[in-house]
């Protein structure tokens, strides 16, 4: 069998059929199972095997990720398909007329149908499990671009009463040291327990144990220690990072469950979709105390190691940086 050979026209034009099948029993919440109809594609098509016919389906997704349309669930997409494929998925849903949804409805279907599977295992360690089980689960690509993570939308995960990221920028201008070098040598302290020089510490306009502080002002917000000025973002800075990220995002509530044998498993349970946020919003938060700035920098055997300056807000006042929200239950199914 030779897999060098371009797919004909009859074996695109079957995968794309099947895949649109498998696509609309998803969305209707009816039985599918996809290694069966990847059988059935291949004794149709004895010159591609069952694995191919699934690969194909990754790249048709790809197609339909590309043109932030619905793909199915579990097929994650793979970019680097030939170009007549994207002519026969691109003519198929011109031929069938294919309702396009809006990207928040085509997220809320997914997330409720994985919200049907209960408890998942999670994916990865760490901090960031939760998002890397969400993106795992919803099949995305990893995202390593600025752009926003599924459709247009960003997406956060939300777990117990931690403080919710929006955002990393490193400052505008430091202005009682050089760099983020000198900031943890002058400011940071001497970690015994790990032995390093390490600067760890999240603050509001009320000043930390360290006395850092922001304030807020007409054009910037400038980071304290006491009475000095230590380094300052711009406003046009901020503005940019939260428009650019957050015009539209979906935070989505994390509850976990311990097994029977130790694993911990995770279900997303509600979504809150935010749209439309800004910096007037943003500078007003910072002035309530509802916008801190964590530094996250350390240094060992000379070699300094920098987390991100991390802009994050509290839980319960992510409302108020947007001007429209809606809270949907992802336990509830219409269908």
């Amino acid at each position: 069998m030779n897999t060098n050979i371009a797919w004909s026209n009859p074996e695109i034009d079957a995968a794309v059929l099947a895949y649109f099948e498998l696509l609309q029993a998803q969305v209707n919440a009816k039985p599918s199972n996809k290694a069966a109809i990847y059988r059935k594609l291949s004794a149709a098509h004895p010159s591609r095997t069952a694995k191919s016919f699934e690969f194909k389906f990754q790249n048709i997704s790809a197609v339909l990720y590309e043109e932030k349309l619905a793909y199915a669930d579990g097929l994650r997409p793979k970019p680097k398909y030939q170009a007549a494929l994207k002519t026969a998925v691109l003519n198929h849903l011109k031929q069938t007329n294919v309702t396009e949804q809006a990207p928040i409805d085509v997220l809320t279907g997914k997330l409720k149908r994985l919200y049907s599977r209960d408890y998942l295992p999670i994916q990865g360690k760490g901090s960031g499990r939760y998002g890397l089980s969400l993106e795992h689960y919803l099949s995305i690509p990893q995202n390593s671009s600025k752009e926003a993570d599924f459709m247009g939308i960003e997406l956060k995960t939300k777990h117990g009463k931690t403080l919710q990221t929006l955002f990393s920028r490193v400052p505008s201008r430091y202005l009682a040291c050089k760099d983020k070098n000198e900031l943890l040598e002058k400011f940071g302290y001497y970690d015994e327990k790990k032995e390093r020089q390490a600067l760890y510490t999240s603050f509001n306009n009320t000043a930390d144990s360290l006395g850092f502080y922001l304030s807020p002002n007409k054009n910037t917000i400038t980071i304290n220690k006491e009475k000095l000025k230590i380094l300052e973002y711009d406003n046009s800075i901020l503005e940019d990072a939260v428009l650019s990220k957050h015009n539209e995002t979906a935070y989505i509530s994390v509850s976990i469950n311990r097994q029977k044998n130790g694993d911990t498993r995770c279900r997303f349970d509600r979504l809150l979709y935010c749209k439309t946020p800004s910096l007037f919003r943003f500078i007003r938060m910072a002035h309530d105390g509802n916008v801190y700035l964590d530094f996250t920098l350390s240094k060992k055997h000379g070699r300094t190691k920098d987390h991100g300056f991390l802009w994050r807000i509290p839980q319960e006042a992510i409302e108020n940086l947007y001007q429209e929200t809606q809270l949907i239950d992802l336990s509830i199914n219409e269908n």
